[in-house]
């Protein structure tokens, strides 16, 4: 009977880390949602005064925030307070600096990126649920073009300034994070087993990671969607 109840018990562990996991992300896009807002209205003056104001203003928060995701992912499995609260600072972080760049696009360029990055996002994270086929090929060739898009990018933001070459990025980006949202999708399964059961500050920084995806995604749709703003 219990050999029986083992695969029923395995699977509804799976299914409530799979609900925490998704939990933190939906908090944390939520977080973000209230900061930008609040920055980009309320706090319109402030916002942009204190990015001005910061060490390497706009790329000096972009540098913190690659900084705590680094710290978040050495310290996820041994401390899963500072892994939470982490997690929400990195939320409000990237909720100021999207206020910044939402900004500059109207409301409807936003609302049409957000579908779409919900669309995606949904559908290649379905893909990572239940596709078979391990991804791990999937994940580190992403992973690659991550740091080539943030290489380009950069060349591009201090000498080239191509409008082309953005335009170009962002489909690229699009496409890279929809990848990396089905192998991370993928790799809930893995983490949970790996750990032998739940563990909150995994879920966490899982929950991170599908953010930072869809976050991506979002950014570049709206530049996408924008260029004429």
């Amino acid at each position: 009977m219990n050999n029986i109840n083992q695969p029923i018990t395995a699977a509804s562990g799976l299914n409530h880390f799979y609900s925490k996991v998704y939990l933190f992300f939906a908090a944390g896009l939520g977080i973000s949602g209230v900061a930008s807002y609040l920055a980009a209205t309320v706090f319109r003056f402030e916002t942009i005064n204190f990015v001005n104001n910061f060490p390497l203003g706009f790329l000096g928060l972009w540098i913190v925030q690659l900084i705590l995701v680094l710290v978040l992912s050495a310290k996820a499995k041994k401390n899963p307070s500072l892994t939470i609260a982490g997690y929400i600072v990195f939320s409000l972080l990237m909720g100021l600096t999207l206020s910044i760049t939402l900004m500059t696009y109207n409301v409807g360029t936003i609302a049409q990126a957000f579908a779409a990055a919900a669309v995606t996002f949904a559908g290649a994270a379905l893909v990572g649920i239940f596709i078979k086929k391990d991804l791990s090929v999937v994940g580190r060739v992403g992973i690659i073009g991550v740091w080539g898009i943030i290489g380009v990018s950069l060349m591009n933001a201090f000498f080239f300034h191509s409008s082309g070459t953005d335009f170009f990025l962002s489909i690229l980006t699009v496409g890279i994070f929809a990848g990396l949202t089905a192998y991370d999708n993928q790799m809930i399964r893995h983490y949970y087993q790996q750990n032998q059961g739940e563990n909150t500050g995994i879920a966490a920084f899982v929950a991170l990671q599908l953010y930072l995806d869809f976050m991506n995604m979002f950014i570049a749709l709206v530049r996408i969607f924008g260029r004429n703003d």
